[in-house]
């Protein structure tokens, strides 16, 4: 499985990235958001969603992991597929879909093209209590440490105190992993 891509943006396509790598150009299908950011000739990392199918072969990219792991939560819902789920984060953002799915609001969802009444509320049932809400005050969602904890199913308050505690001179996203591991007591 791919897990990340670092490479030049060469081209931009009309909702797709071609990520060059190595010689090889891998076309990401990414959210508004990172297509707007993204810049060609420039080098970039990207959290990266396979989906394989018989007859296709697509790659979701992410500019940062807690946008790749809300992705994954979004596939656990009945009805959502990775499309599905990127026309959400595409057209709600994180932010405001965490905000949403945290207080239990699913007007935001309603509005979304492909994303009817039933499956907004689906949306915000199944995931309230998993999501953490992106505002200020809590956790650094775009922390990719800390996301990682999280999916190694550490609660939001461990993963947030295993991040405070890592050492400033400390770089890296897997070093970053280790030490709060390290802290944790695992």
């Amino acid at each position: 499985m791919i897990g990340t891509l670092r490479g030049l943006i060469a081209e931009k396509l009309s909702d797709t990235l071609i990520l060059e790598v190595g010689g090889v150009g891998y076309e990401l299908l990414t959210t508004v958001d990172d297509w707007g950011a993204a810049q060609v000739g420039a080098e970039t990392k990207y959290y990266v969603y396979e989906q394989v199918k018989e007859d296709a072969y697509n790659l979701f990219g992410f500019s940062e992991l807690s946008s790749k792991l809300l992705f994954a939560q979004l596939l656990t819902v009945q009805g959502v597929g990775p499309k599905g789920a990127m026309s959400i984060l595409s057209a709600a953002g994180e932010n405001r879909l965490r905000q949403a799915i945290a207080s239990g609001d699913p007007a935001l969802l309603k509005g979304i093209s492909g994303v009817g009444p039933k499956t907004a509320q689906r949306v915000i049932l199944d995931l309230r209590g998993k999501v953490e809400e992106g505002t200020a005050g809590l956790a650094p969602l775009g922390d990719s440490t800390y996301q990682a904890l999280v999916a190694l199913g550490y609660t939001p308050a461990q993963a947030s105190a295993a991040v405070a505690a890592i050492p400033d001179d400390i770089k890296g996203d897997a070093d970053r992993v280790k030490a709060a591991l390290k802290g944790i007591g695992r």
